[in-house]
Order: C-alpha cells, then structure tokens, then sequence
C-alpha cells in the first residue's frame, strides 16, 4: 500500500506559467518574471509522470534503510527498489514516480567535507525518480525527460548536453550507441551528445548484481552557453556552471559474483534520478541552490536569530565575507539534513554520523553566529519548506525539537569539561572547531606526535603504520585527517594504509584463529559438510508451537520427533559435536533472547537422553551442539527426540514479552523520545538499554512504569502475534530499533493489547499478559548521558521481589517510627538493624536478592537520613565503628575456614574519614582486602604477611583487580614493601553506579585469592 504524499495528481492542463526562460536573454527581466516555487517544481514533476505517462506515485522511504545493511542512509531514491533489481521482491508497479529524501554523508557518496564551499552539493537533498520495472527503456525514457524538461519545464535546448556510455574493453562491452541513436532522433545536435566511459556512464549497485549503462543530462547555466566547441570540453569536468542534473540508467546487464562476467538481465528495469535542488536553482534563475526559495527563508531565520549581516552569497576564498557565507550554508543545509533524519526515527546515539553533523552545526552557531539555540529556531522554518511534501516532518516537529535541545545540552556539557590540551588546542589552530576536538579527545595528542615528527625526523609523508595509528590509537577519522595533512602541508599514503591495515585484520584474524580455533574449525567443518551434503534447511518452525498450563504456571513444549540429517565432530580434542536435524523446536539466540537448552533421544532408546549444551545457527541449519563424547552412539539419518528444557523457555517467553511492555512503558510514562539501544533476555531476567533525551529516570519514573506494567499485567491484555510483509504494517506505529535491518518479507509483528505495544520481534512470547504474573524492576544504571539500562524480572521472582520489598519497606518504617519516636535506647542496636538492613539494600544482589528498585532507593534514602541523624548524636561513637566491624569480622570468619578475607567497610559509608589501616590491623595473620565508601569517595587497601606472598600472589597484584573496577591506580605507602601492603587511590563513584561496581571489585579479588594464593 502506498501512501500519498504530495497531493492528488491534477489535469495537465497548460503550463505557459512554469516556463522559466533561460538565463542568457532573461536576467535584466528577473524582478518581473514570475519565477516557479520549488513546490511547483516538484509537483509538475509528478503530475507530468502521473497524468501524462501512467506512473503511479510511491511515497519517498524514510532516510533511514528499513532492509539494507549495506548503506547506513538512503542516498539514492532507487534504493527503495534494489530489491525489485536484485529479483528479491515484485515491483509495487510497472512505472512509479516520487521524490525521494537523500542522505550523503558517508562512503561513495560523502559530501559532508563539501558542503558550503559551493552552492550545489548538499548533504540532504530531493532527488526526483521516474521508474519503468520491465515496461519501457531507452527511447521512452529519453523522450519523456527531454519533452520535461525543454517542453514543460522550458530549459533552452541550446543549454543541454547529454552523454552515452562508450564503451569498455575491459569489461567487454560495446558502445551504447543505441543510446546514442534515441538523442539524435530527439533533435539533440552530435555535438552535444558525448560519449564516456564505465566511470561516469555505467552504474553498478555493488561488485555484483545488476548494472548497466546510464545516460546524463548536463545543464550549461552560463552566458557563455552558445560556445559549443569550447563548452562540451567542460561536461564531467566538475565546473559549478556545467553541472549533471539528470541520471538515467538502464538495467539490463547482471555481473557474476563468481567471476565477475557480465550478462544480459531477463527483464530490463530504467532508474532515473533527478536533483531537485538544482534544476530549481536553474528554472528560478539562481546562481546557486541557496539562492533559491528551498534555502533562503532558512538563511533570512539565521540572519534574524545570529542579527548578523546578511547572507550574500560569497564563495571566493580571497572575499572576506566567504567566512561568514559558509557558515551560512553549512549552517542551513545541515538544518535540512538532521531535521530529515530525526523526523524518520533516527537517533543520534545510534548514528555517530548524525551526532556529529549536530554537533558541527551546534559548534557554528555557538562559535560564529553566536546563537546556541540556531538549530531549534530553523527546523521549523524546514518543517515550514518542506512539510507538505514530508509529513513526517509536521508530526515529528515537537520530538525533533525535544532531541536537539538535549543534543545542545549534552554538548554544552562535553565543552566545558574539554581537557587543557583541547582547550588550547583551539587557541592555536582556528581550523579547528568545537565539534571536532569534542568528538575527537585524542586529537591534540595526535597533532602533537606529528608535529614532534615532522620537526625531529622531517616526516613529510604519513605512512601507512601512522596514519593506522592516527586512527586507532588517536581516534581520528579521514576528513580530520586530510584537514591537518593540509595545514600541516604534510602528504598522507592512503594506498600504504589500506596495505597496512589490510595487513593488521589479517593478523588480528590469525589471533583470533588460534584463540578460537576450536569453534571456528567446527564452524567451518559444518559449512563444509552441509555444502557438500547439499542438504535442506532445518524446519524451525516448531520453536513457536507451546501452550500455556495455567497449574503449574509455564508453557509446555511438544517433543519433536526428527531426523538426523548431518553430525559434524570437529577435530583436535573438542569437547562438543554438533548434531542437524531436519526439524528443530529449539530456540537458538537471536533478537536479544538466549538460546533453549534441553536434550536429544534416540527414538529406539529414550532412556539415554543427551543434554543439549548449546544451539546455534548457520546458513538456515539449526545445530544442537551435545558431548562431544555422544558422537559414536549417533548416526546420519537416526530418528531422534527434540526435548526443550521448559522451566528455562517458559521464563525466556514472560521475560521477552516483559521487554515489550516496559519498552512501551517508558515511552508511554516519560513522555520524550527515546529509542532502544540493545537488550537481552535470559530465564534469569532481562536488560533493556534505552536512549532518553531530556528526561531524567529516578525512583518516581521507575515506580511509575512498574506499576504501569503491573495494570497491564492485571487486566490481561492480548498478545497477538502474525506475520507479515513491511507493505501490511503502518510503520509509523511500530516500534522499531534506528538503524537495524528489518526484511521486507516474513516480519514477526507483535502486538500487546489494543495499542500497548507493537513491536518487530522473532522471540517467543506469552499469549496473554496475565501469564507474566507479576513484574519488578530491580536495577536501572546511567552508562553514559541520556543512556539508561533497566534490570527487570517477571513471574514467581517479581513476586518474591514485591513481597520481600513491603518486608523491607515495613523494617525501614518502623526503625524510622522508633527514632522518630525516640523509642531508642541502644543506639548500638539501632546501627546493628541499620547496618543489617542496609547491607540487603546495598549489596543483597550479590547473593540474588531481588527488590524493586524504587523501594531500595526509598529506602536507602531513609536509612541514609536516619544514619546521618545517629551521626550527629553519636559522633564520638561512631569511631568505634570501625573496631566493632572487625571484631565482629574476626569472630564470624576464623582462620581455618578462611585463609583470606575480602570486605565492605560497611561503618564507612556514615563516617566521615576511614583510616583503613586501622581496618586491616585486626588480620596480621592473613592476607585481607578492605573496601571502603564515605561521601562517595571509594577507597580500598590490602595487606599479605610475608609468609603468604609469592610470585602469583601479594598485595600490589591483589588490589590491582580492585583498581581496575574502579579504575584507579594502586600504589604502596611511601617507605614500604607493595608487596606487603598496598592502597588504592581514592575515586568519585557515582551512588547509582556503586552497588554494581562494588559487586564486580569483590567477586574478582575474592576469586585471584582463591586461584592464587598457595
């Protein structure tokens, strides 16, 4: 189904008033000729394909590539219709039109470094497409742009050169004279019909598939036009007054992927592209495309926000205002750009691209125009241009304007915590921007390495080991590293580079190879086996046959009686054979949810059951993976038993519908964009990152989205789930991941309740919300700015979870009611049910202790208060603390049963300062490991007697697994031996972080000890 965009095709009546004449005779009549709009333009286009030509309109995709991993925007309007070329999918028709929306910022097609300096590349633009899929070919499709273009649209012919593909020995083809034939018989004089070569006149989609030779239509914009002998000269020579507007391209060749040969298509397609931008600086008689209506209410919002002189549309370097005049166009073509990409559901999160054309424009209107906020006041003058054609945009106005305000904040926060280095960095060289230095940390260093190199060596070329390094190790991209190789006036080996680099995958592929040797041999000894077996492959269906026993609370999954189609035993000494069968009802991981465990029978004696370890996929062929020992007792066409471990699927199945409605939740609760970023479902529990612009996530927030979930859960919602193509669904109202690929056939579309959540999902998921029973978030952690990961549980273990949590809050309370009550006698009492209570708060998940985590931090905070209040009254107490905790420590873990101890300094969170040496006195007999945590500032201290330490073991090399967690330093007091004692340096921990971090730090020095120690 297509939908729309532009209005309803009208009759093709005259179109005397669209004629614009052409440059030469025309300009001292400019003020009184009424110029098209580029809306009208853009019409006339459709309507001459629509009304005139039988096409039927298809609306533009999104910016964004819904099924093709092989470019990270749309960047050509055929890329809807690779599919229809490639044979994979029916044509929507046999002739279609549209105007498509066109992102080149990367790869091939990257204008980004550009853009400004001349007023005709852009890095979001309209590219205007006729299609013909098996109907017409060259002639009609020749004609029908020459009759737009010089009948409709009125160009002079005098201005028009069109070239043909010439030929290529190399790739064995012949001259497109036939080509060459239809624009002679169009009137087109031989001397502006040009031949060229595969590069500018044969179009390939990729190193194979279909391809074949294209013909382009160049306008001469300038007075000089008539000059024909010197003009034609100019065509491909990239002059901004010569310039292509129009490509079409025939396809009728497909190249071979084995060897590359070239050979006739059995139906032959046409794909045109015409730039919108510059046929309507032409018709509307501009010099550049900012000069034309798409560009300069843009420019005039800047000038009004910035009060900055006017734009005047300078590009001579030389001219002092050219400065100011990029700005102006980098400024206003970005704005199109990243208004384009947001309103289509990208992230820029999840596109570094995007992010850093935000930033770019963010850097220019602090820095030259000295306007913040320039971005959020010109998307609606874009929206205002371009929303009737996009509507996309209009709806999306308020969302977009929502993530550049937290982009803008999130950017004025990475300026002002720039390093010195950047700082100056920025001082020196004003080529530089803001942006660049703040996506770029290594940046300064990296200039300074060249610099030390180019003064003491004299290094005037960048080789190929450099410039990997100015890559890997500085974090430098290409366009950074042109722009200092020409300030620095330095040449950069690129050919050596990719020799290099080349080089290093290859080595780090040989490494990788002898790490992993065993699961990569076996994967290639299935690869080989089932090429060579040219076998089917597996039927999975079956993984979605389950129903829901309501007695015992889970899903019951039928037995599977199949075949043993392959047994793969890779060489050497590997533990696990890999057993395909022709049929499998194991899940194997895939959309974020782990794989099924179980176990495999043979059908004459079920008795034996071998247990299923690990399932995987290859190729369409599921692959059981058993002991490798089994391997003899099974054979190539046994009839086996398929039996799926239950318990474990049945919590992977509530826990992955779980996922849905908290991922609904949040967007339904906090109310701003956001999208996923990753996720992960296990029988355990799940984890959900999300990506939230202007929104901060605190107890209430999360509180909020439980209980939401919870209602859910309570009225028993539908979960519907069918399967579909990406024609059948309303993109618009599904929730999909920015920048992951989705096929276009054979979509699992699952849906929750009426509206609660619609999401593209291949896990297995309950039939009703019910059968989730309960839900609990236990955790949420802050990776990085805007970016949240949430833990949850659903089933008997959010149950627990809530039953255990009112246990806690009803502790908490009421030690608060005896304090506030002054019912305390023994304040040692009081900081025992404190300390007790605190230590399930703080540190119960590291013995799988489940709470929801807006009563833990409730709780926390009282409990925080209350210790704070025992402070002011117990100060001088308080530093027995310390002596308490240790003694108790002593008599709870005797040296037989522990020859090491590894501790939290509980007492240390309500003290002011730890002295953890006085802390590690109390174990002169074993080696101890104190942690401690006091006003956020974590610090830690080990000691070994001499007795215990030996090469694997002391006290510097034990701490170090402490430091690495929080990633500081470790060092011994000044005058003794590391290997006796040793202390880390004191580091800020965020109390949100803490807990996990803490949990990390002593699982690992617990388990070096324990390996270790002798």
């Amino acid at each position: 189904m297509f939908y729309p965009l532009l209005r309803a095709p009208r009759p093709f009546n005259t179109v005397k008033h669209y004629i614009a004449r052409s440059y030469g005779g025309a300009r001292q009549h400019q003020q009184q000729q009424q110029h098209p709009s580029a809306k009208e333009i853009r019409q006339r286009f459709v309507d001459f394909f629509v009304h005139e030509n039988g096409h039927r309109f298809v609306r533009s995709s999104a910016v964004v590539p819904f099924s093709d991993p092989t470019i990270a925007f749309v960047n050509a309007g055929m890329n809807q219709f690779k599919n229809v070329f490639l044979g994979t999918a029916e044509a929507p028709c046999r002739r279609a039109v549209n105007s498509q929306k066109c992102i080149r910022v990367g790869g091939k097609h990257n204008d980004v470094s550009v853009v400004g300096s001349d007023g005709y590349h852009h890095t979001f633009f309209e590219m205007l497409g006729n299609w013909s899929f098996g109907d017409y070919f060259k002639r009609e499709a020749c004609e029908m742009a020459w009759r737009l273009l010089t009948d409709v649209y009125g160009i002079d012919r005098r201005r028009l050169y069109v070239s043909y593909f010439g030929g290529d020995e190399a790739m064995g083809l012949p001259a497109d004279l036939e080509c060459r034939d239809v624009w002679a018989g169009l009137g087109v004089p031989s001397e502006r019909i040009l031949p060229f070569g595969a590069r500018d006149n044969f179009w390939e989609m990729g190193n194979s598939g279909p391809c074949g030779p294209c013909t382009e239509i160049h306008i001469d914009h300038s007075d000089r036009f008539m000059d024909t002998a010197t003009r034609k000269h100019l065509v491909n020579a990239g002059i901004p007054d010569l310039t292509e507007v129009w490509n079409i391209v025939f396809i009728q060749y497909n190249r071979s992927l084995d060897d590359g040969r070239i050979s006739d298509l059995p139906q032959r397609h046409v794909d045109t592209g015409l730039g919108l931008e510059r046929l309507v600086a032409h018709l509307q008689h501009k010099n550049s495309n900012y000069d034309t209506d798409l560009f300069v209410p843009i420019l005039d919002r800047i000038r009004k926000a910035s009060r900055k002189v006017e734009y005047r549309g300078v590009f001579d370097i030389e001219d002092s205002r050219c400065e100011l005049d990029t700005a102006y166009r980098i400024v206003a073509d970005h704005s199109r750009m990243i208004t384009a990409c947001l309103s289509d559901g990208m992230f820029p999160s999840q596109n570094h691209k995007l992010r850093r054309i935000i930033r770019r424009s963010l850097s220019l209107s602090d820095r030259v125009f000295s306007c913040p906020t320039l971005l959020q006041e010109l998307v609606p003058v874009v929206v205002e241009i371009l929303g009737d054609t996009y509507p996309e945009m209009q709806k999306k106005l308020s969302q977009t304007q929502q993530i550049i305000q937290h982009e803008e904040q999130a950017y004025r926060q990475l300026c002002s915590n720039l390093s010195s280095e950047s700082r100056e960095l920025l001082k020196q060289c004003s080529y530089f921007d803001e942006a660049e230095v703040t996506d770029h940390p290594g940046l300064p260093y990296a200039l300074k390495e060249i610099r030390r190199l180019k003064a003491k060596h004299g290094v005037q070329t960048l080789d190929g080991e450099l410039i990997h390094k100015m890559f890997d190790t500085y974090g430098l991209d290409e366009d950074l590293l042109v722009k200092i190789a020409e300030s620095e006036r330095l040449k950069l080996d690129m050919i050596g580079y990719n020799h290099y680099s080349k080089q290093v995958k290859e080595g780090a592929k040989l490494e990788l190879a002898t790490r992993l040797q065993e699961s990569l041999t076996a994967s290639q000894d299935i690869k080989h086996d089932l090429t060579k077996a040219q076998l089917c492959p597996t039927r999975n269906e079956y993984k979605y046959n389950y129903v829901y026993n309501r007695d015992r609370h889970a899903y019951e999954i039928p037995k599977l009686r199949t075949k043993i189609t392959s047994i793969v035993t890779p060489g050497g000494d590997s533990a696990l054979c890999h057993v395909i069968t022709e049929k499998s009802n194991f899940y194997f991981e895939s959309g974020g949810q782990q794989s099924d465990r179980g176990s495999l029978a043979l059908s004459t004696d079920q008795s034996k059951q071998y247990e299923v370890k690990a399932v995987s996929e290859l190729q369409g062929f599921v692959i059981h993976s058993v002991d490798g020992r089994v391997a003899e007792q099974l054979s190539v066409g046994d009839e086996v038993i398929l039996t799926v471990d239950s318990a474990k699927r049945s919590s992977n199945i509530i826990h992955h519908t779980a996922t849905h409605l908290l991922n609904a939740s949040a967007r339904e609760i906090l109310r701003v964009p956001m999208c996923q970023r990753s996720s992960f479902v296990s029988d355990k529990g799940l984890k959900l990152e999300l990506a939230v612009c202007g929104a901060k996530i605190g107890p209430d927030e999360v509180d909020a989205m439980e209980q939401h979930i919870r209602q859910h859960i309570q009225h028993n919602e539908p979960v519907r789930v069918r399967v579909c193509s990406a024609s059948d669904v309303d993109l618009d109202k599904v929730t999909m991941i920015p920048g992951e690929i989705y096929p276009e056939r054979g979509l699992r579309l699952v849906e929750i309740g009426d509206s609660t959540s619609t999401e593209f999902c291949c896990g297995t998921h309950a039939q009703s919300t019910e059968e989730l029973r309960d839900f609990c978030i236990t955790n949420v952690t802050q990776t990085k700015s805007g970016c949240y990961t949430f833990f949850a549980i659903a089933g008997q273990a959010a149950i627990k979870a809530h039953q255990l949590g009112a246990q806690i809050q009803t502790d908490v309370n009421q030690l608060k009611h005896d304090m506030d009550q002054q019912l305390v006698e023994d304040m040692n009492s009081v900081d025992a049910r404190m300390q007790r209570l605190k230590n399930v708060l703080l540190v119960g998940s590291e013995n799988n202790i489940n709470l929801p985590y807006a009563v833990r931090q409730r709780c926390l905070d009282v409990i925080n208060d209350l210790f704070r209040r025992l402070k002011d009254h117990t100060r001088e107490s308080l530093r027995e603390f310390i002596d308490i905790e240790m003694k108790n420590l002593q008599q709870e873990y005797p040296l037989a049963s522990n020859p090491f101890i590894v501790h939290f300094l509980e007492s240390s969170i309500i003290l002011e300062e730890v002295q953890l040496s006085k802390a590690t006195r109390y174990f002169p007999d074993r080696p101890i490991l104190v942690i401690s945590i006091t006003d956020d500032q974590v610090k830690a201290r080990a000691t070994v007697p001499p007795a215990c330490i030996s090469e694997q073991f002391d006290a510097q090399k034990w701490l170090k697994t402490v430091g690495s967690v929080f990633k500081s330093g470790v060092a011994a007091p000044k005058g003794q031996n590391p290997a006796e004692v040793s202390n880390m340096k004191s580091r800020k921990v965020k109390t949100l972080q803490f807990e996990t971090l803490l949990d990390r730090a002593l699982k690992e020095a617990s388990d070096f000890a324990r390996h270790n120690m002798q």
